[in-house]
């Protein structure tokens, strides 16, 4: 269940009998939970606690993430780019905190499966909690390892890559997927898109494309809507790419 205070006060918990959560607005004693609805709110002593279904927005304010996590922005345009949907079979590295590993999960479904590498066993834990605490974790498959190295599986549908450096992965993942499969990398530097992109375009991947997202959220108020002063520019690049059954990068350059 998620607990919303406020856009800076989103708490996502397990409920459990005799428990509570503490926060600076006030403690909300999940005795007090069970057998609400969603959408229903409890009193607390500095305003209320509206609870919600755990659905992806909620889950990435309030997941635990010792590292940084991929914005939604990202990971909607890079799922919509993969082409994948459920039943397919993914490849993720790196694993990370896992909010892109839950994302992924959640769209391909109970009959998909993802397969994600990391090559810290304690990042791999702190994702199997987190997709324990969401109910998602039987959709994955965790691995300790470097796809730098070897990618175990054949025939995936799309393999995403958040890593230094993915075009020392780009042959392993040619191996790996399906003709047609997609490739999706994202790095948050420009020396880095360009050696992943030339090397993707040069090793059997076509329809090659890098890009930028940059979000602006408003400021709405009465008469005085504006774009908030702070807000999400740079996060990262976004490379795609498919894989061209006669690995030729010349085909429709």
């Amino acid at each position: 269940m998620v607990v919303w205070i406020d856009p800076r006060r989103v708490y996502l918990v397990k409920l459990e009998k005799g428990k509570k959560l503490d926060t600076d607005r006030g403690s909300l004693s999940f005795d007090s939970v069970i057998g609400k609805e969603y959408g229903d709110y409890v009193e607390i002593s500095k305003g209320k606690a509206f609870l919600m279904y755990p659905s992806l927005d909620y889950i990435y304010d309030g997941l635990h993430r010792p590292s940084q996590v991929l914005y939604p922005k990202d990971i909607g345009y890079m799922i919509f780019k993969s082409g994948i949907k459920p039943g397919d079979t993914v490849v993720e590295a790196g694993t990370g905190s896992g909010f892109l590993t839950i994302s992924l999960s959640h769209f391909l479904g109970a009959s998909g499966k993802v397969i994600t590498y990391d090559i810290r066993e304690d990042m791999q834990e702190r994702a199997k909690k987190n997709l324990e605490l969401v109910g998602l974790v039987d959709r994955v498959v965790f691995k300790l390892g470097d796809v730098r190295e070897k990618i175990e599986e054949t025939g995936v549908d799309a393999i995403f890559l958040d890593m230094p450096d993915p075009w020392l992965a780009a042959e392993n993942v040619y191996k790996a997927l399906k003709p047609s499969g997609t490739v999706v990398v994202f790095v948050p530097t420009v020396s880095q898109i360009e050696k992943t992109f030339l090397y993707l375009r040069k090793n059997g991947f076509v329809d090659v494309e890098a890009v930028e997202l940059i979000l602006r959220e408003y400021q709405v108020k009465e008469n005085a809507t504006r774009p908030r002063s702070i807000g999400v520019t740079h996060t990262g690049f976004i490379i795609t790419g498919r894989k061209s059954i006669k690995g030729s990068s010349e085909i429709g350059e």
